[in-house]
């Protein structure tokens, strides 16, 4: 079978797969996320093996993201010193002070 069948073929099944969502209590959704972190793997996969299913995807490495507008870079710009249209300066700033804030722990 040829590589772009195979492809073809896996995309398929991924499209006919079911999500399934939960309301659960948030402790119940914090431990999954943590033993997740911990296990270096994604709250999903985390729930396949809890499940005893396959988890197929490698381990992750976990990254941390939030949005700003441009109101909210001018302002971190300000506050760091840096040039408002610096976006990459803006983003090592931020991450400088969330190591610095992790240390603290």
């Amino acid at each position: 079978m040829s590589d772009a069948k195979a492809k073809w073929q896996r995309q398929e099944q991924a499209v006919r797969a079911t999500q399934m969502a939960f309301d659960l209590s948030s402790e119940v959704q914090k431990s999954i996320k943590k033993q997740a972190i911990d296990q270096e793997l994604t709250p999903s996969d985390m729930i396949r093996k809890i499940l005893a299913l396959d988890v197929k995807s490698k381990k992750t490495r976990q990254r941390l993201s939030f949005n700003l507008n441009d109101e909210e870079i001018a302002l971190l710009a300000e506050r760091f010193g840096v040039a408002v249209d610096d976006k990459r300066a803006v983003k090592q700033q931020v991450a400088e002070l969330l190591i610095a804030h992790s240390n603290k722990k």
